[in-house]
């Protein structure tokens, strides 16, 4: 598996962990715990674009795709961004149909 390949697999994982966490019903009480805890986890838990850059850092170190080449602390830092991103499209994307299908 290429390296690019396994970032667009990364980036479906992180939207759908981020989606599921800051999104779902399953997850409501634990996000308004953690508001009541601590207003950085509370925001934090509740943002999915946020939670995915912290999602896509802990899989970028489980699986280290490598997209840049470059020394390896910046080429992680880097894929885990580029993970990142192509997440918050995603995690979009699932806010959107679940808007349009009343969910």
């Amino acid at each position: 598996m290429t390296g690019m390949e396994s970032v667009v697999y990364l980036s479906l994982v992180t939207a759908s962990i981020s989606f599921t966490v800051t999104e779902t019903k399953l997850f409501e009480l634990f996000r308004k715990r953690m508001h009541g805890w601590n207003s950085f986890f509370g925001k934090l838990f509740s943002c999915g674009y946020c939670l995915g850059h912290w999602v896509a850092l802990a899989l970028e170190v489980a699986y280290r795709p490598r997209l840049f080449g470059l020394w390896l602390v910046l080429d992680y830092i880097l894929t885990a961004i580029v993970i990142a991103w192509l997440g918050g499209f995603q995690w979009g994307l699932m806010c959107l149909l679940m808007d349009k299908t009343g969910k």
